[in-house]
C-alpha cells in the first residue's frame, strides 16, 4: 500500500463517513500526497473497497459517501 492510499484511509478513519468531494478536499488540505485529482481518488477508493478497508454508506439525500471500516483496526 502506498502513501496515497494510507493517507485516503488515515482521513477516512478521523471521520465517520466522507463524500468523495469532501475526501478530496481534505487531501488537498492535509497538503502531504501532492496534487491528486478526484477521478484518481474514486479509483484508489474503490481498489481500497475491493481490499476490504473502505465502504459506501449513504449520505444526505442519497449521495454515495465512503467510510473506513472500522473493523480494520486502527491506521498508525
Amino acid at each position: 500500500m502506498d502513501a496515497i492510499d494510507q493517507g485516503i484511509l488515515q482521513i477516512l478513519s478521523l471521520y465517520e463517513h466522507l463524500s468523495l468531494s469532501e475526501l478530496w478536499f481534505e487531501i488537498g488540505e492535509a497538503g502531504t500526497l501532492g496534487r491528486i485529482t478526484k477521478e484518481e481518488v474514486s479509483r484508489r477508493l474503490q481498489s481500497l473497497m475491493d481490499q476490504g478497508l473502505v465502504e459506501h454508506v449513504t449520505l444526505e439525500e442519497g449521495e454515495i459517501g465512503w467510510a473506513y471500516k472500522r473493523s480494520q483496526g486502527r491506521i498508525e
